[in-house]
């Protein structure tokens, strides 16, 4: 595929590094002359410096062969314009995604939609964040989260203590326990920050992180069979006041939570205490040892997501050493959220990049391989699969395929059903396929399904 991105940042360099591993052809316009070059010296793409709204820069990038186009700056103004112009410069052939930080600023009226603007899937970045943060909430057992299927399917991450019945036992072991766990599939265990795919002969040890796939509901009951902490979370503490903040806060007090908001700005502070009146809102800073000590910080979920890693990351720390339940944190940093989430003191970090990584890369799929989602805390990956009628490895038994090592069947959806695999269910054309796979079977895997083999 021919693929035009504008914006070199962390995100755009990511997307565009991946997507060349994948044989797609990349051509990538950042305004900085210093990155542009930097970056055409790294990738082996067709590098332009100028910016996304030039027309002049925009001719030299081949817009009549472009099929995909990405605007991935931090400007959403030039990111909306863009897709205008390409739109309109490629003959409404190539399909457009833009990342807006802002969306609602921009797109919550109902009469304005992104597509007047030749925007045909926007990535609203903020929004992720939020329902992130959400979700964490909502099951703070949970150390990852992520949704299928509209959200009847998920992958949970869940870190294992000492009091966990199944503990220091053998998947086999932990399967017999209760017929629950035949409803639910294991698909990883962290062990010592190294993911390995498990067997049932596998152990689980305290310390470790288990990632089940299955249905929401099930995952639910799961977790509050085992998993269940003797926490109740009673207050949410957010350290930084910003459009996340204000909006997890508005969902939360909603939903009878006792929320307090720390933010640094004093002019921010008078504006949210206007705006939220059920919330306490407090002008500090999360490093300020005396703030944490006037806060009740016991039973408390503790999100931090002021626009600072450094401030985010020691905050969570502080938060937990003050008796917080939970504490997570918001990364901006890509790289550097992998190795947060191996500190013991935080319970969990996520990337909006990454999220907004995952959602992308979503469109950038060709054949039946409709969305591969990067899990970058285990350096592993989701495949949701489409299957067609001509694969080799329809109507046999799973157990009679040779399946690439490093990689798992989580799932099979069949007529809107979904089906725990075992060694004697099979897959039929139009099923759908979930997988987790390790870096190291991502090309295999790619070929099972689709019967074809890199050059």
């Amino acid at each position: 595929m021919n693929i035009l991105i504008i914006g070199g940042g962390e995100l755009g360099s990511s997307i565009a590094e991946q997507l060349i591993a994948e044989g797609h052809n990349i051509t990538l316009i950042e305004k900085s002359d210093k990155i542009a070059k930097k970056l055409n010296d790294e990738l082996d793409a067709y590098v332009l410096a100028g910016s996304g709204t030039d027309v002049n820069v925009l001719s030299k990038a081949n817009l009549d062969r472009i099929e995909l186009f990405l605007a991935l700056t931090n400007d959403d103004n030039v990111n909306i314009i863009s897709c205008d112009i390409v739109k309109r410069l490629s003959h409404y052939k190539a399909f457009t995604i833009a990342k807006v930080e802002n969306a609602s600023r921009y797109f919550s009226n109902p009469l304005i939609n992104h597509a007047d603007f030749g925007i045909d899937n926007l990535i609203a970045t903020k929004q992720l964040s939020i329902n992130k943060i959400l979700d964490f909430i909502a099951e703070p057992e949970t150390v990852e989260n992520i949704n299928f299927h509209d959200n009847d399917i998920k992958i949970i991450g869940l870190q294992i203590f000492e009091d966990f019945a199944g503990a220091n036992k053998t998947l086999k072991d932990i399967a017999s326990m209760n017929k629950i766990w035949k409803k639910v599939r294991v698909v990883a265990v962290s062990k010592n920050n190294n993911t390995i795919i498990p067997s049932g002969e596998d152990t689980v040890n305290i310390g470790d992180k288990i990632f089940i796939i299955g249905k929401s509901e099930i995952l639910k009951e799961l977790i509050e069979l085992y998993f269940a902490s003797k926490t109740k979370i009673k207050n949410i503490i957010i350290f930084g006041g910003n459009r996340i903040g204000k909006d997890v806060a508005k969902y939360e007090v909603s939903r009878g939570k006792k929320v307090t908001i720390v933010e640094e700005d004093p002019d921010l502070c008078a504006s949210l205490s206007e705006e939220l009146e059920q919330v306490l809102i407090i002008n500090g800073s999360g490093s300020n040892q005396n703030i944490l000590n006037e806060l009740d910080m016991k039973d408390s979920f503790v999100v931090c997501i002021t626009e600072r890693d450094e401030q985010n990351i020691i905050t969570a720390v502080l938060a937990k050493r003050f008796g917080a339940a939970k504490a997570i944190c918001n990364i901006t940093n890509i790289a550097v959220s992998s190795i947060i989430n191996e500190l013991q003191d935080i319970d969990s970090a996520f990337s909006t990049e990454s999220l907004a990584l995952s959602e992308i890369l979503t469109y950038c799929r060709k054949g039946e391989i409709i969305s591969i989602y990067p899990i970058p805390n285990l350096k592993a990956d989701t495949m949701k699969v489409k299957i067609s009628e001509n694969l080799d490895i329809l109507d046999k038994p799973l157990k009679d395929i040779k399946f690439p090592k490093g990689m798992i069947i989580g799932v099979i959806i069949r007529d809107k059903k979904m089906i725990i695999p075992h060694g004697n269910d099979d897959i039929r054309t139009d099923d759908f396929v979930i997988s987790f796979i390790l870096p190291s079977a991502k090309t295999a895997v790619k070929n099972l399904f689709s019967n074809t083999s890199d050059d």
